[in-house]
């Protein structure tokens, strides 16, 4: 009886498999693809994904019978879809397979209910409800912040001049002249405690920063109450966006999820029929393999994989192969043609292709996923952002 495997082993082994698949590695990825198709269940999202995946390694592995048989169940699905996909793939398995004529649907009476949208607000829109509603709480936070930045200075002579009237005292009791290095060696543990009280400090002034302003930002944007905000969530929730960013494959060559991360400031909801959850994350791996608890606090002995802001949403269009789009570091100089991410994708804008390089499956596909309108946008973006920005698009 097979073991069943864990929502971690399932991610790591199906991230395994399509990287294979992408790496020319076929035999390995079948092994890997059927391995999966028999533990995980048929309800779960990733089902689909582990058949689609076992479907291109059967038919690159040159095992046509079996990519064709496993496709013809899928072009039965009850999903709509899922039978879509297995239909049109069955097209580049069997060229005598004729594809069912599909039947309009009579137009119907009723109108179809629409998911309440967000009506973009101006700058001054903006600017009027700050001046109506988060002035008063900005002067009361700014003058928290200069009371924290006083007291955070005050703290810090007083250490600094208690640890020289110890030393002082050291000197006159032993008859010796105390030098520079030991009176550094005495101010370690002040010097701690003084940390440890302007984090506090930061902490607490940040809380009422975000519970004030941020949420109340939050609510502006979503008049309806659409979007939601938390300064934290649980980590039920966590494991979610561990998942999600594991998934994405936009970590460098990392087929095993983050062993901490760090989530904060977290915006979720829906926007017309799109779910859509972001928040600032830091996600880190442990260089020496796993850790208890109290390794896990040590940042010495963890590199990060992701410090910013992680954006998950369902995007408008349909689409069945991969694309990214990365930060072009390379700037004009020899790069890959090739990496496991798929094919370098050749795009007709100058300006998006010096900022960013596409990778994906499908030049079609993905130069139809990237429309002019969605390249200008993410250009403009990088340019405000001035951080690295990177997308994943792919069916979940």
């Amino acid at each position: 009886m097979t073991k069943p495997l864990s929502l971690n082993e399932i991610d790591r082994l199906y991230i395994q498999g399509d990287r294979n698949l992408h790496q020319g590695k076929f035999p390995a990825a079948v092994a890997i693809f059927e391995q999966l198709l028999e533990t995980v269940d048929s309800s779960e999202e990733i089902y689909f994904n582990i058949q689609r995946g076992l479907i291109k390694a059967y038919q690159q592995n040159q095992q046509l019978e079996q990519a064709i048989a496993l496709c013809q169940s899928i072009a039965q699905s009850n999903v709509a879809s899922t039978a879509l996909w297995g239909q049109n793939f069955l097209t580049t398995l069997d060229p005598n397979y004729q594809k069912p004529i599909e039947i309009e649907p009579e137009a119907s009476v009723s109108q179809p209910k629409t998911a309440p949208s967000i009506k973009l607000k101006t700058l001054e829109q903006f600017k009027q409800y700050c001046q109506d509603n988060l002035l008063e709480h900005l002067q009361t936070l700014e003058k928290s912040r200069k009371r924290t930045l006083i007291a955070m200075m005050i703290a810090g002579i007083i250490c600094l001049f208690m640890t020289w009237c110890f030393c002082l005292l050291i000197s006159s009791f032993w008859g010796v002249d105390i030098s520079v290095l030991f009176y550094f060696y005495c101010l370690t543990i002040p010097a701690s405690a003084w940390i440890i009280f302007c984090r506090g400090c930061v902490q607490v002034y940040g809380l009422g920063f975000k519970r004030n302003i941020i949420e109340s930002i939050v609510d502006f944007i979503s008049d309806r109450g659409q979007l939601n905000y938390a300064a934290h969530l649980f980590i039920e929730n966590k494991r979610q966006t561990i998942v999600a960013l594991t998934r994405s494959q936009i970590l460098r060559n990392e087929l095993e999820e983050p062993d901490y991360l760090e989530q904060e400031d977290c915006v979720y909801g829906t926007i017309g029929d799109t779910d859509i959850f972001f928040a600032e994350i830091l996600a880190k791996k442990a260089k020496g393999g796993h850790l208890d608890e109290f390794e896990r606090e040590s940042y010495l002995s963890q590199s990060i994989l992701f410090r910013g802001l992680f954006f998950e949403a369902r995007f408008a269009k349909n689409f069945v192969s991969r694309t990214f789009v990365m930060p072009n570091d390379f700037k004009g100089k020899i790069a890959p043609l090739h990496n496991w991410r798929g094919d370098l994708i050749k795009l007709e804008d100058p300006e998006f292709d010096h900022t960013f390089r596409v990778y994906g499956d499908s030049q079609i596909e993905s130069r139809y996923i990237l429309s002019t309108n969605l390249m200008s946008r993410l250009v403009e973006f990088n340019k405000k952002a001035r951080r690295k920005v990177y997308l994943s698009l792919f069916i979940v």
